[in-house]
């Protein structure tokens, strides 16, 4: 049910932007000190975090003006009425109250990946942005992935032939995301599947590592067979521990095709793999690397909030509106679900 809010849609904004941060936690004093400080034409006048501590440490890190701090994201539109730009880079237990507040005050979002781990919650959302008529874009910054277009359009053009299996695996011996391995890495491959083959999901089956009684209990890895509403089916595995090759973060791909063999990605015990790796086999063996143009412009999440901030200004769409992001959603509800249920589910709003 989409709640109504005290204003209604902002219409378009125009740059210089200015812009409110919530979230002043380890990720989003990355944000607040390297991306956005990156675009030349952005001011943050607002700071805000519900922890008065995370906003002390940020006020001694960076120097901000006390006045500019802020409990809550109500408190910081009420102190800049004018601003109408809202970036989001708080834990994901917050994204769905927080979405809610900035989306029913009319407020543009770029809110931090997943944008909730509920298929229902992250359509309702979706559409109380429509309804307020403001950009709402999801921080999936895999896709801006140098390789990802020619992965794409590998696959787009009929190159590898007619699709019979595909593999991801994904591994890296690594702490930061190990308690919540699905949500934080899963969302990403999820999304990149539904980007690369043009399809949402239609079910899943997840097995977790570690025994799950809830669909939000910590686990470090699962290995899942996804399948998508144009039948291709996804070996997926996903692991934090245990030795094994590093892969890149956007994984290891291998993409087999009647015409040709596609694989993406490197994995390697010896430094950081190549995340840009392209290759297709032929059918009699013969392998050739394809080339990856280096993207020009910002990139990765500096190119996200570039995106978002043009669309903000009535000038293209996000690469991942949230109406589009939804569905990425939806295959990771049921990924965490079926992880607990031990059951095949399905997707919701998928097509039989």
């Amino acid at each position: 049910m989409i709640t109504q809010g005290p204003s209604a849609g902002s219409g378009h904004v125009s740059g210089p932007y200015k812009i409110i941060q919530v979230g002043l936690g380890q990720w989003g004093v990355s944000w607040g000190t390297k991306v956005v400080p990156s675009l030349g034409d952005v001011e943050v006048v607002g700071w805000v975090d519900r922890s008065e501590q995370a906003r002390t440490a940020f006020r001694d890190l960076t120097g901000v003006a006390e006045s500019s701090l802020h409990g809550t994201l109500t408190e910081a539109l009420a102190a800049n009425p004018d601003c109408r730009i809202v970036l989001a880079p708080v834990a994901w237990p917050a994204h769905y109250a927080v979405a809610q507040e900035a989306l029913a005050a009319g407020c543009h979002l770029l809110l931090e990946k997943p944008l909730t781990v509920d298929a229902g919650q992250a359509a309702e959302l979706a559409e109380l942005a429509e309804a307020r008529g403001v950009v709402f874009a999801i921080d999936q910054n895999y896709r801006w992935g140098a390789a990802v277009p020619v992965v794409r359009e590998s696959i787009r053009s009929g190159r590898l032939g007619r699709l019979r299996s595909v593999s991801v695996r994904w591994h890296r011996d690594h702490g930061g995301v190990r308690s919540h391995a699905l949500i934080e890495l899963a969302i990403h491959h999820l999304d990149l599947a539904r980007h690369l083959f043009d399809a949402n999901g239609r079910s899943v089956t997840c097995v977790p590592h570690t025994p799950l009684a809830d669909r939000l209990d910590p686990t470090t890895g699962a290995d899942a067979l996804i399948t998508l509403e144009s039948g291709l089916v996804i070996n997926y595995r996903l692991s934090t521990d245990g030795t094994g090759p590093t892969t890149g973060w956007p994984g290891r791909w291998t993409i087999s095709g009647d015409g040709a063999l596609l694989t993406w990605g490197e994995d390697t015990f010896d430094g950081e793999p190549d995340a840009q790796c392209v290759t297709l086999t032929a059918p009699d063996g013969m392998i050739t690397r394809l080339p990856v143009p280096e993207r020009t412009g910002p990139g990765d999440r500096a190119g996200v909030l570039r995106e978002f901030l043009d669309a903000a200004d009535g000038r293209g769409t996000p690469t991942s509106p949230a109406a589009d992001n939804r569905h990425s959603v939806a295959l990771l509800d049921a990924l965490l679900t079926s992880a607990a249920s031990g059951r095949t589910e399905s997707v919701a709003g998928s097509r039989s």
